[in-house]
């Protein structure tokens, strides 16, 4: 196994970990035992099993990205339209794998945990930057949006999107507790906040940027 493929096989392991096992049962020899990997071979890539969390979490991070980027590219219309389509894609990518997400939001909860996540938030909401700037840019560019920053805009809205996970882990808590009306009203009033925040930020000149719809996360919401 080259040395790529033992930090991808690390990586995979703990991503489908994350979303079985709570992370501070997860070790090191739980790790090599899953990826067949020898110490030597971890410890040539990872210092710990923190860089590996944050290692996955980047790569969670860059798929996402890369998703809404694909729909993006293949999106036709105004800055608008494919603004949506970029946020359609990411919500899409990030539903299909919501167990791993929801395994670092358990991780991101926990009491201690702030300052680490803090510093991953932000290397990951920076890693996101370049396609958010473009998709603005081209916005401004265009005439459909009117913003005081680009930067900070970009800034401000991805904070927005990632602290949804936070609304949607409650959301789904309290579904699974019998309330099935009340974690949909939680994220029907979450995205509709965002909604609206969203095109606030970006000064919609005419056509506004849409979220995902509700129901686009009922399955999210009603886990078998």
């Amino acid at each position: 196994m080259s040395a790529e493929d033992r930090r991808t096989a690390i990586l995979d392991v703990a991503t489908e970990l994350l979303s079985t096992h709570p992370w501070e049962e997860v070790t090191v020899a739980l790790l090599l035992e899953a990826a067949g990997i020898s110490k030597g071979g971890f410890y040539h890539h990872f210092t710990s099993k923190d860089d590996v969390l944050e290692a996955v979490l980047l790569r969670l991070t860059d798929a996402s990205t890369a998703a809404g980027q694909d729909v993006y590219e293949r999106s036709e219309g105004g800055a608008v339209a494919r603004f949506t389509a970029y946020l359609e894609g990411t919500t899409r990518w990030e539903l299909r794998h919501s167990d791993k997400i929801m395994g670092v939001i358990r991780i991101a909860m926990m009491e201690g945990n702030e300052a680490i996540f803090l510093k991953l938030e932000q290397e990951a909401r920076r890693r996101a930057t370049p396609v958010m700037r473009t998709l603005v840019a081209e916005g401004v560019r265009e005439g459909a949006f009117d913003v005081v920053d680009i930067d900070m805009t970009v800034d401000l809205l991805q904070h927005a999107w990632r602290m949804r996970w936070v609304v949607l882990a409650h959301a789904r808590e309290r579904s699974a507790a019998g309330d099935l009306f009340g974690g949909e009203t939680m994220l029907q009033e979450r995205l509709h906040l965002e909604e609206r925040m969203t095109n606030r930020l970006l000064g919609c000149t005419g056509a506004q940027v849409r979220m995902p719809r509700a129901g686009e996360f009922m399955d999210f919401l009603r886990p078998v």
